[in-house]
């Protein structure tokens, strides 16, 4: 456990920031050059990097993996205000904006799944990549139980 404060962090959520917080600049800087077009790259390879992170201390790398693209993921959320606000100011009924914001809160919830779910598997792949170079940083023949 990592004690920041009165905060304990545990190692999954250590390993989890410095993965998300990787990403994180990297993503944001995405999103401001092209909102259109973000691909959350940054994100997998943070994601990765927690997972193989943990792995190594014999931790969950698909928790640390999810955990990790959620936090690098956040800049993806900033897309879903101005949709927001372009539906707010387009003259429409108010159950037509109504539907519409719905609708727009939904396409944030699943952009959030799918980065969630990215994240885990990616996590896992790193975890694997870990399990791949053994305990100790090297490779060597993996025991069949």
């Amino acid at each position: 456990m990592v004690r920041i404060g009165p905060l304990q962090l545990t190692e999954t959520w250590t390993y989890a920031l410095v993965g998300g917080l990787l990403a994180l600049p990297f993503t944001a800087l995405e999103l401001w050059r092209s909102p259109e077009n973000i691909t959350l790259g940054a994100v997998l390879v943070g994601s990765v990097f927690a997972g193989y992170l943990i792995e190594r201390r014999g931790g969950n790398s698909t928790a640390t993996g999810l955990r990790a693209a959620l936090i690098g993921g956040i800049p993806a959320l900033w897309a879903l205000n101005e949709l927001l606000w372009t539906i707010t100011n387009i003259p429409n009924p108010p159950w037509f904006q109504g539907a519409s914001v719905a609708m727009a809160l939904a396409f944030g919830g699943l952009v959030l799944v799918v980065v969630a779910v990215s994240g885990a598997l990616a996590g896992r792949f790193g975890g694997w990549l870990a399990e791949r170079r053994g305990r100790d940083g090297v490779a060597g023949p993996r025991s069949r139980t």
